[in-house]
């Protein structure tokens, strides 16, 4: 197939970028072929056309953005190929890529989520211990850790579900790594990438990352020639350096941190508490998130989602943080005009990296006066606190330059004009007046001229062929002075011009290129005068991020009724009436029944463990995930939902409170569950919190309740825990430990009518009441039958009663127009050897007489000879 010089001029740049997707710049469109068109085509429901045999689909290029921004969120990289030379010039016209778009190198606003961080990460191994490292361009917000090589497993999945991040940078050597790739598939929407093993270099990554904070070594940042966080950390600015096309002066420091900085929430925990994502669709609603998000700012929604997932374990930072809290609770007019001029500020510290990629229009300029203005009259109305740090002084610099310098409504492209404000260059200014008051500049000159030469009727005119011209009537021809040039001689007069005349003439064709040439000039003056100052702007913008975070967290509590709990080091959990957030937040008011608990790992008169039974839908695992929520809050600086609360600091919070089938994995529900356990029993310490709900339910009775019983000796003799356990084995309760306590659901039976009242007891639940759970959910009324005539046959058995001859025939019925009507041959549910080897394993032989055994015997043999 012979190819035109436009698709060989597109095979050629494709061939540079197999990994992107090509925008190819056409006319007014940006066109994509074959591979790229069919699948954009299909991923943005977009027209599949063909250019000859070559499938082809295209977007207006002035509404790309939209276009790039949900390729974006699918994962997708873009290279930006634009028209360099002149379209209308003979020949082919010259085109090359200008711009590479990454979801994780992404800074125009159009492709950012507001809320929430922008990261790109990598990962890679080094000297048998893995380097973690993320990076927000847009923020300069710049993370790095590492573990055991070992430790892969626990860790990689932790980390990469406390950052998210949209793009995954990755060595050729963990392509096949089963740990790697079974964490990554939990993010099917992440951009990743994998690169030769040598480009994580350890050697030219510390010269990178030397060379960007302008240090002669990294041990201001904790790191040294051999950390494995370095090879990870300097490839990441290597990628972003290329793919921006662009230095990147914000980014100055890493911060380096390490589990015990922080309160440690393993992946599967953090899902299952529902922190910042729910189970159901991923997205924050019904969250702990959802609760606490009062933030007036992007700067503190992203604040508040990374102390939810990096809770702390200092009680001065916690105390602290606390205090700017109560001051907004305690003063709710204060908090009120705070959150009024919060509204107003815009997002600072992404403004702030623009100026620095130098990617800032003029109207990010002026949103970022107008966010320091409000903000300035936030700080005035809390000079008398501890909230400001930083001088206020260079904020005031800023907008004043700003001010001055751009106009109030500016135009967002350099091309256009309309940027730069009267007053702040005399040249500009010259210039502009030539453009827009030229024909009072012209009459004056005419005045001039009709003074100096006494001509009455000389007039300066104007045509298409000649320009401007000075024209003088046949009587005055003789009063023309000497420095007027003859142009053309008419039949009433002649036509005269003056050097004069041509300059102003030559300056009105020149004001509108030179405008737009000083004020592109002038605006990128004053956009490099602000670069100075965008290390005073990210301290800003992380001020005003906690202001607002604390702000929030007062709402919640007024809102909500929340107190401040008592921050300790010991290891006690005392709450009263204290209640599910997020349940709560869902419920009508008044409506959630609030629970107390009292465990302490400390106290010798306070339980450790508390094993909870009672039926399901009776409020367990909501009672359970409500303590290990308020543990969460405590840490983060949060009021929390109770009428009183003293908590002690954890270093870990597990809660395994349900699983599901990984198919593709090969792994059963009982598989997960035994991992998630198994990774609780190696990791917590005598300081976490353990949730545990339903352990070993996904095998049989048996082998469950072993495991459960086992499971239940080891976190109370070994670990030592502050430690919840909610089961349906009731044979667990004859555990005997002085650290042990029974607590059950509170259940009202009356008139053979059970209510649930999702009240915590002292004791053991009697029942489960799972037949009534099952009638709740809609099982049909003859399975329900059958089920209590079982029950009770199962239940006399066990309890040594005169058992009955043989379990009554299963009947079957069917549901039809709200009748039951039998259907004929239908098998019980539980075959006769079940049944029988129930009754032997549930055989009290010991207090069984001699007689009674003959008889069991003979019955049994009699039900199976009679199949």
């Amino acid at each position: 197939m012979t190819l035109t010089p436009v698709m060989q001029q597109y095979m050629r740049i494709k061939s540079e970028h197999k990994n992107e997707v090509l925008f190819f710049r056409l006319g007014d469109f940006y066109e994509m072929f074959m591979e790229d068109a069919v699948e954009v085509s299909r991923l943005l429901n977009l027209t599949l056309t063909h250019k000859g045999t070559a499938p082809m689909c295209g977007i207006p290029y002035h509404a790309s953005k939209v276009y790039i921004s949900r390729l974006l969120r699918l994962g997708k990289k873009i290279v930006i190929c634009e028209q360099v030379g002149d379209p209308k010039a003979k020949g082919l016209t010259e085109r090359k890529v200008v711009e590479t778009i990454t979801p994780g190198t992404a800074v125009e606003s159009e492709y950012l989520e507001g809320n929430s961080n922008n990261y790109l990460a990598a990962l890679c191994v080094f000297r048998g211990k893995t380097g973690f490292a993320f990076i927000d361009v847009t923020t300069s917000s710049f993370c790095a850790t590492s573990w055991n090589a070992s430790d892969m497993t626990e860790q990689f999945p932790k980390e990469l579900g406390r950052c998210s991040p949209k793009e995954m940078l990755l060595p050729q050597s963990l392509k096949n790594n089963g740990t790697v790739q079974s964490a990554l598939e939990e993010y099917p929407g992440m951009s990743v990438s994998y690169y030769p093993d040598w480009d994580f270099n350890a050697e030219l990554g510390y010269k990178k990352l030397c060379a960007q904070f302008k240090t002669a070594s990294l041990q201001p940042f904790g790191l040294t020639e051999t950390s494995c966080e370095v090879p990870a950390a300097g490839f990441l600015l290597d990628y972003l350096e290329k793919t921006t096309n662009s230095p990147v002066p914000h980014v100055s420091g890493i911060k380096t941190y390490h589990d015990s900085q922080y309160l440690i929430i393993d992946d599967s925990s953090r899902r299952n508490l529902e922190i910042v994502e729910n189970l159901r669709d991923s997205s924050n609603q019904f969250t702990l998130l959802e609760c606490v998000n009062y933030a007036e700012t992007a700067m503190g929604n992203r604040m508040i989602r990374q102390w939810l997932l990096y809770p702390l374990t200092d009680k001065g930072k916690i105390e602290a943080r606390q205090n700017h809290v109560s001051l907004f609770v305690d003063n709710r007019t204060l908090m009120e005009h705070v959150r009024k001029n919060l509204a107003s500020v815009l997002d600072v510290e992404r403004l702030a990296g623009r100026i620095a990629m130098d990617r800032a229009h003029a109207k990010d300029l002026q949103a970022l006066r107008s966010s320091l203005v409000a903000w300035l009259t936030v700080r005035e109305e809390l000079s008398e606190y501890d909230f400001a740090e930083i001088d206020a002084q260079k904020a005031v610099e800023i907008i004043d330059l700003i001010q001055n310098a751009i106009m109030d409504e500016p135009s967002t492209a350099l091309t256009e004009g309309g940027i730069i404000r009267t007053g702040w260059s005399e040249e500009l200014d010259h210039w502009r007046d030539v453009h827009d008051n030229f024909d009072k500049i012209l009459s004056e000159y005419e005045a001039e001229e009709r003074e100096r030469t006494g001509i009455s009727t000389l007039r300066i005119k104007y045509t298409n062929a000649f320009g401007y011209f000075i024209e003088v009537s046949k009587g005055k021809l003789s009063s023309v002075p000497e420095n007027f040039i003859m142009r053309r001689a008419l039949v009433n007069g002649d036509r005269y011009t003056t050097a004069r005349l041509q300059e102003l003439e030559h300056e009105l064709n020149e004001a509108g290129t030179r405008i737009l040439e000083l004020e592109r000039d002038l605006f990128l003056e004053v956009r490099t005068k602000l670069h100075d100052y965008v290390p005073y702007l990210m301290q800003t913008a992380a001020e005003i991020a906690c202001t607002d975070a604390a702000c929030s967290f007062a709402q919640a509590a007024c809102i909500h009724g929340w107190v401040r709990p008592v921050i300790t080091e010991d290891r006690r959990f005392y709450v009263t009436a204290a209640r599910h957030p997020v349940v709560e937040n869902h419920l009508p008011k008044g409506e959630f029944v609030p629970n107390d608990l009292c465990i302490s790992a400390d106290d010798d008169e306070k339980p450790s463990f508390g094993l909870i039974t009672g039926p399901n839908m009776a409020g367990k695992s909501t009672y359970l995930r409500q303590n290990a929520l308020i543990s969460l809050l405590a840490q983060i600086g949060s009021f929390v939902p109770a009428k009183t609360a003293e908590i002690g600091i954890a270093d870990r919070i597990f809660c395994r409170v349900g699983a599901s089938d990984n198919l593709a994995r090969g792994e059963s529900t009982f598989l997960v569950e035994m991992t998630e356990t198994a990774n609780i029993l190696r990791s917590a310490t005598d300081r976490s919190l353990v949730i545990m709900d339903e352990v070993g339910r996904g095998t049989s009775t048996e082998d469950g309740l072993s495991i459960a019983w086992a499971v239940s000796e080891y976190l109370l003799n070994t670990v030592r825990c502050r430690t919840l356990f909610a089961t349906h084995y009731h044979e667990l309760t004859r555990i005997e430990h002085p650290n042990m306590e029974l607590l059950c659901m509170d259940v009202a039976e009356q008139g053979g009518k059970i209510t649930f009242l999702r009240k915590i007891k002292t004791g053991a639940s009697e029942n489960s009441y799972g037949i009534h759970v099952a009638r709740l959910a809609g099982i049909p009324q003859a399975v329900i039958d059958r089920a209590n005539v079982i029950l009770e046959h199962i239940q006399s058995v066990a309890e040594n009663k005169p058992v009955l001859d043989s379990v009554p025939e299963y009947e079957e019925k069917t549901v039809l127009q709200n009748q039951t009507v039998p259907s004929p041959c239908a098998p019980g549910l539980f075959s006769d050897e079940e049944i029988i080897l129930d009754e032997i394993l549930s055989a009290d032989t010991d207090n069984m007489t001699p007689i009674s055994a003959l008889q069991l015997v003979a019955r049994w043999k009699k039900a199976l000879s009679g199949r």
